[in-house]
């Protein structure tokens, strides 16, 4: 049977992909160029004309998250609608093509994980483009205002650990949101799809203990592995970088004892928060 080619016509009855459009400028780059001869992800295209938001245009000047696109028709939700009314969280768009895996496609029928995406064009670097060909370390996206830290800015020019990004509308919760309005301890995020589980989703809809990720590698351990196949408390995860500390890291490299994590901002307490 025939291939039938659906591709949209770019220009001289050719798509994009095919010669039909100008590709980015820079090297290795072959998304389309939306301005400046530049695609979306290294700078190109048209930004949100509310002030202070570098977030694309979806329609009438505006980004989604102001008001650009239509949101996601289940009920108190704010997420822009991918495909069937639905953001990605909650089913929309399309899936990585690697095995198993669950995660929305990037580029290529691939996750940023698994290769999809733009890589940060600093040299050696393997992060994932935040703008302008770079990753948020390399000066691809705003860093938190606070002295000291390193972390990308979420919102009013602070990381969610200082302050930005929203905040769970539970009362007097000061917790990151997962989705609608509410921090994953309050009703918020995808739970675990096994029986009776309330447990948050790791992956492929099931929460750690339930197989949505890899257990640490030791005999008779239950916990989950961070890195190496190993959990916290068997050698996996960030340790200190200060010299001959072997301690897990809590925030800038470091942990809490060595300046790293926020202290208790109670006058007089040395204890950390």
């Amino acid at each position: 049977m025939l291939s039938v080619a659906v591709t949209e016509v770019a220009s001289k009855g050719i798509c994009y992909l095919h010669g039909g459009s100008k590709r980015c400028k820079v090297k290795g780059c072959e998304k389309r160029a939306k301005s400046n001869a530049l695609c979306r992800g290294h700078g190109g295209g048209t930004r949100c004309k509310v002030k202070d938001c570098e977030k694309w245009i979806a329609s009438k000047g505006l980004c989604y998250l102001h008001g650009g696109s239509k949101p996601f028709k289940a009920d108190g939700c704010e997420m822009r609608a991918k495909s069937n009314g639905l953001y990605g969280g909650h089913g929309g768009g399309t899936r990585c093509t690697f095995d198993a895996c669950v995660r929305l496609v990037t580029s290529k029928g691939l996750c940023c994980g698994h290769g999809g995406g733009a890589r940060c064009k600093f040299d050696a670097c393997v992060r994932q483009v935040a703008s302008k060909g770079l990753c948020y370390l390399h000066g691809g996206s705003k860093r938190c205002k606070v002295k000291g830290c390193e972390k990308r800015a979420k919102s009013n020019a602070l990381c969610r650990g200082h302050g930005g990004g929203t905040r769970c509308k539970f009362d007097g919760c000061k917790r990151q949101v997962a989705s609608k309005g509410l921090c994953c301890g309050h009703g918020g995020g995808a739970r675990c799809k096994f029986d009776a589980c309330v447990r948050q989703v790791a992956s492929k809809g099931l929460c750690y203990l339930h197989g949505g990720s890899k257990r640490c590698k030791v005999k008779g351990c239950e916990k989950r592995a961070k890195s190496n196949a190993l959990c916290r408390g068997h050698g996996g995860g960030t340790r200190c970088k200060f010299d001959g500390c072997k301690r897990q890291v809590a925030s800038k490299g470091l942990y809490c004892g060595h300046g790293g994590g926020a202290p208790c901002k109670v006058r007089g307490c040395g204890k950390w928060a």
